[in-house]
């Protein structure tokens, strides 16, 4: 199981994001002291930690937190624990200097996501620029803190005023391809990437996109960023199989959001080879290796068909045979299949006497469970090829994420399924 600490500035951010992680699931408890006892984490989810560092020097306030990440480190499971920085909603105390002590503890090539937004409570970042209720944060109350006053509205040139780090920042809603944007910032050579967010939709995007890339990450924030990211981690562990049955222009948009959103392994299909009974078999098996190998990496497979031209017979038959077994040796926990006839013919294959329907994801995209067959209790979606707007297969796999583990009910073993 995923734990999350989260090590919070002051004791009133910590309980502010113990409570979003709450809502989204979690059972989180809240440390009072930065010397408290760890003996009880392991019966938690995760917990929020508080420093109470918000006012101390920032070498004192980095020491601090460096020591209590690598508390959290020294745990039996520490080394798997999802490690998170809460800093306060309007930029006071040693952002900077904390994240860096805390990168510290992380593993050598982890990078700290710093994403200084709470839309509910009117906090945005647009073009660098933290804005309160509409205001840049230095021409606040805050820029006139007795004790913390913050002097620049610009969260770039704030952090880099505060660590020796490299800092890139990623403007989310103009990048056309969000996880690209964040992984070019990476290689680039940033260990601290701030990131816009005007809206909860940006953090949920940027939450996704961080969590695709399976770059080590320290995610930096007042707490829904956290949230998201962490749920959305946690949700990434089930291996999806999206498969794009349908040529339909609006499909194809669709899938390049997709791809946007999630980093998926894609994998372009040959129908005709598919149709050709003698060239089956060869051409599952390679298609199947190379899922094998995506699978080290990618959470999501996207199998496409509309990209190698083709106009034989229908091939919903073949590639429905081709779908059973690629899927009964892989631990796919979720199938998402655009096209009716598709759709049909795959359900048809893996033995489906019915499905239970769960949800309407939107109009024409409903979440369902297989009913009967060597699949049953798998959770699948399923879309009207031409139906819906551009995040419309991005809603279908935010769905199966959400859906709980199907059980494991796969009768089909390796040798039977070339029968």
């Amino acid at each position: 199981m995923t734990r999350l600490a989260v090590i919070a500035d002051d004791i009133t951010g910590a309980n502010a994001t113990g409570v979003l992680l709450r809502k989204k699931g979690w059972r989180v408890a809240a440390l009072l002291d930065h010397r408290a006892s760890l003996d009880r984490l392991s019966s938690w989810d995760g917990i929020v930690w508080n420093a109470n560092s918000r006012l101390l020097p920032a070498g004192e306030a980095g020491k601090r937190v460096r020591g209590m990440a690598r508390r959290l480190r020294d745990l039996p499971f520490g080394e798997t624990l999802q490690l998170a920085k809460r800093i306060d909603s309007t930029l006071r105390g040693a952002i900077g200097a904390e994240t860096e002590a805390m990168l510290q503890a992380c593993p050598g090539d982890a990078v700290a996501a710093v994403v200084p937004a709470f839309p509910a409570s009117g906090r945005i970042t647009r073009g660098k620029t933290l804005f309160v209720h509409g205001v840049p944060v230095h021409q606040t109350e805050v820029g006139r803190d007795l004790f913390s006053p913050v002097r620049t509205s610009d969260v770039v040139e704030l952090i880099r005023s505060q660590t020796s780090l490299p800092v890139e920042w990623v403007e989310t809603g103009k990048a056309p391809h969000l996880a690209e944007a964040l992984s070019k910032a990476v290689a680039q050579g940033a260990k601290i990437v701030v990131c816009d967010a005007a809206s909860e939709r940006d953090i949920e995007a940027l939450a996704e996109a961080w969590a695709a890339l399976e770059i080590p990450l320290l995610p930096v924030d007042p707490g829904p960023f956290t949230a998201a990211y962490a749920t959305a981690k946690a949700s990434m562990k089930k291996r999806l199989l999206l498969i794009a049955g349908t040529p339909a222009p609006t499909t194809r948009e669709q899938l390049e959001v997709v791809q946007s959103a999630f980093s998926p392994g894609v994998i372009d299909v040959d129908l005709n080879r598919l149709v050709q009974e003698d060239d089956f078999r060869r051409t599952v098996d390679e298609i199947g290796a190379r899922m094998d190998r995506l699978l080290r990496g990618h959470f999501l497979l996207l199998l496409r068909t509309d990209r190698i031209p083709y106009s034989g017979p229908n091939p919903a038959f073949a590639l429905a045979r081709a779908v059973r077994r690629w899927i009964a040796s892989r631990p796919f926990d979720g199938l998402f299949l655009s096209g009716g006839e598709v759709a049909a013919a795959v359900l048809r294959e893996l033995g489906a006497e019915a499905v239970e329907l769960l949800e309407e994801i939107l109009p024409l995209a409903v979440m369902a469970r297989i009913i009967g067959g060597p699949f049953e209790g798998m959770n699948i979606a399923t879309k009207g090829g031409a139906a819906g707007g551009r995040e419309a297969i991005v809603a279908c796999v935010r769905s199966l994420l959400k859906a709980p583990h199907p059980p494991r009910n796969n009768k089909q073993t390796a040798q039977e399924e070339w029968r």
